[in-house]
């Protein structure tokens, strides 16, 4: 790191001069908007990254042998149940953890390991993880620019992008300047990458309060008397001094109104060491994670572990919380497993007293957040659906009543995980499970298999099994394509803030769409039975009611929420209804369900009519559902949108096609059993 000459102190001869630049420094703040202006700008960290992986390539242990690479730890769990304030939701540090490698990579795993165990490296041994391929990039013209060579696996390490990230940061910057609506692919790829990076970066440098480094090096016996520190130690770091602020004051106080060029070795070691605490505390500020709610705030306010130095050693809680922090790089190189648990086990008790005291916001759900994680209950739920469905497929071929016993288990242990999650998800975020896209789609795929089930259960032809099977593997499908853009157990927008009308509208509206994704699941089961069996007028005509019955339904619930989406408006808003496109297009799904009814009732259109009109009610709802959110206009404009268009085009192309080729085949086949 750059050393600021000693003349620099030569404002110590001005006693008002050197009071505010100790203030500054033993407060850990920034001089003015300029330093923070410089903080804020990418290259900054990077650069700072690059000086910190020097000065650590390796780390003294309490035996003074030099270690190359940690020896890391066998377990992590006390590390997972530290608590992190991300985006306003208070989570367990493992939750961070897979959110931080899935924004990187796209995956919350590497190496076959826990995403834990990749976040803890990168914190403690940073240098350790330059090889690392986590930064993923899907457009190999990106790679192409920055003159690097595309891998099959779409994803690089920082030692590959580390001679470009100048021409990174050049492209970038000219892809902020632009409008987001603007930007094609390519361009918020780029955006996308170079804030990774500065992530990267800026985590790696979390913890460098905690690292020996050769900026705090002090060989003066005297000084290091005097300072209350190890003689048979020369680098130590920065909390080691940080918390010895007392001591520094008074040993630099004499030196105010001392010519610099009087100072001794020893006196000049001290201003050296006293002007690099003060250049890390410029330099390292406002860094990822926010783990320790701020001390002299009484409102929810979180910081980093680098903001709290300044306060926190003050005060007796601080004090503890900073020193167990400073202990886990530490443990962590030497695989002291019992001294990491300790340390995090003693932040962790320090922060939940002092969130006691403040009467705040407690983290009160980080056990069971950390259960959901390793039960990855969505995905047993998908596996278990596809084995029913597998199962009906098996059933067309081999006639056998065991089959059945055995698709009807699979829905059951799929649907029971499902139903956990979820009550999971409504426990964690103590509220109903509908406020983005991503949870309507888990929330869909529990109703309709539940309709399934009770279909089954009424009429046990395989249609209700059929019906949970494909709603629910389709929607959790879909729902983890969602799941890569980011943590999933978000914080309400502003517009849905209110628990009582996600209850009622939210989920009344959500629940239309899915008795109208049932309806086009049987309608399309029908299309298909008028072809393969026209002649079985017994399974046609329980197939037809079960079509009725599903239309009334999606009817009833989106009617419902509609009129209770306007009486939340009006409070809201001022309005009852605005045509906004979100509203619209729950008016759409009213009028095309009332229009099929109209036609059936006015005898404009029969059973078959009925059901092309209710495979084709899917596109409506898909429309209503989530494609309104592609014109980004509108007070109901929220949620993950990425990639919607392309595949609502493809989904909506199917299925004309089948509508188009399957109506005719089904006419003729039912035309020819009349004759």
């Amino acid at each position: 790191m750059k050393k600021i000459k000693f003349t620099r102190y030569a404002n110590f001869r001005h006693p008002e001069r050197s009071e505010g630049s100790l203030r500054r420094f033993f407060g850990l703040r920034p001089q003015n908007d300029d330093d923070i202006k410089n903080l804020a700008h990418g290259v900054k960290f990077i650069t700072l990254f690059f000086v910190f992986l020097i000065c650590t390539s390796t780390l003294y242990a309490e035996s003074e042998t030099k270690i190359l690479s940690p020896k890391g730890l066998t377990s992590l769990e006390t590390f997972k149940h530290i608590a992190v304030l991300e985006n306003g939701r208070i989570k367990p540090m493992d939750t961070y953890a897979r959110n931080i490698l899935l924004q990187l990579s796209g995956k919350t795993t590497f190496d076959r390991k826990e995403a834990i165990n990749w976040l803890a490296k990168l914190l403690f041994a940073p240098e350790t993880t330059k090889e690392d391929k986590i930064f993923l990039i899907n457009n190999p013209d990106i790679a192409d620019a920055l003159g690097i060579a595309a891998e099959k696996s779409r994803r690089y390490s920082f030692t590959q992008l580390e001679p470009h990230l100048d021409r990174l940061s050049e492209l970038a910057t000219a892809a902020q300047g632009m409008d987001p609506k603007q930007r094609d692919l390519v361009e918020n790829e780029l955006v996308r990458v170079y804030d990774n990076v500065k992530l990267y970066a800026s985590l790696s440098l979390s913890f460098s309060f905690a690292f020996p480094n050769p900026d705090f090096t002090i060989k003066n016996s005297n000084n290091l008397y005097q300072l209350n520190l190890p003689l048979n130690v020369e680098q130590f770091t920065f909390i080691d001094l940080a918390q010895r602020a007392d001591l520094l004051q008074k040993l630099t106080k004499p030196l105010e109104l001392k010519l610099p060029e009087k100072w001794t070795p020893a006196e000049k070691e001290i201003i050296l060491v006293v002007n690099n605490l003060y250049q890390w505390a410029q330099n390292y500020h406002q860094l990822p994670p926010t783990i320790i709610p701020a001390y002299s705030s009484k409102e929810e306010v979180w910081i980093s572990p680098w903001d709290a130095i300044g306060e926190g050693l003050s005060s007796v809680f601080g004090r503890k919380e900073l020193l167990a922090l400073g202990q886990l790089p530490g443990a962590y190189w030497n695989g002291k497993q019992i001294d990491f648990d300790m340390a995090a086990r003693t932040f962790t008790d320090n922060v939940e007293k002092r969130l006691v005291q403040k009467e705040v916001k407690q983290p009160r759900h980080i056990g069971l957040e950390l259960l959901f994680n390793q039960l990855n209950l969505f995905f047993t739920a998908k596996i278990f659906y596809f084995l029913s469905f597998l199962t009906f497929l098996i059933s067309l071929v081999i006639s056998n009543k065991n089959i059945r016993i055995i698709g009807w288990s699979a829905i059951i242990l799929a649907f029971l995980p499902h139903a956990l999650a979820l009550i999971c998800r409504i426990i964690i975020l103590e509220r109903p499970p509908v406020s983005n896209l991503y949870e309507t789609f888990i929330f869909v795929g529990f109703v309709t298999a539940l309709v399934g089930i009770i279909i089954e259960l009424i009429y046990q032809q395989w249609i209700g099994i059929v019906i949970s099977s494909i709603c629910g593997f389709t929607f959790l499908t879909i729902a983890s394509k969602f799941s890569v853009e980011g943590d999933t157990l978000q914080m309400l927008v502003a517009v849905l803030n209110s628990n009582f009308w996600l209850g009622t509208h939210v989920l009344s509206i959500t629940i239309g769409y899915a008795g109208t994704c049932v309806a086009g699941v049987v309608g399309h089961i029908y299309l298909l039975q008028a072809i393969s069996k026209p002649k079985d007028k017994k399974r046609l005509e329980t197939t037809y009611h079960i079509l009725i019955g599903a239309l009334g339904f999606a009817l009833t619930m989106a009617f419902l929420g509609t009129n209770l989406g306007g009486i939340w408006a009006d409070q809201s808003w001022g309005r009852f209804w605005g045509w906004d496109p979100k509203e619209n297009g729950a008016l759409l799904i009213i009028l095309w369900i009332a229009l099929l009814f109209h036609l059936r009732v006015g005898k404009m259109i029969g059973p078959l009519g009925l059901a092309v009109g209710s495979a084709a009610s899917i596109m409506v709802v898909m429309w209503a559902w989530f494609g309104v959110n592609l014109l980004s206009i509108g007070l109901h404009s929220y949620g993950f949108t990425s990639g919607l268009a392309t595949n609502l085009i493809i989904y909506g192309i199917i299925q004309i096609l089948f509508i188009v080729i399957v109506t005719p085949m089904a006419y003729k086949k039912l035309q020819s059993t009349k004759l």
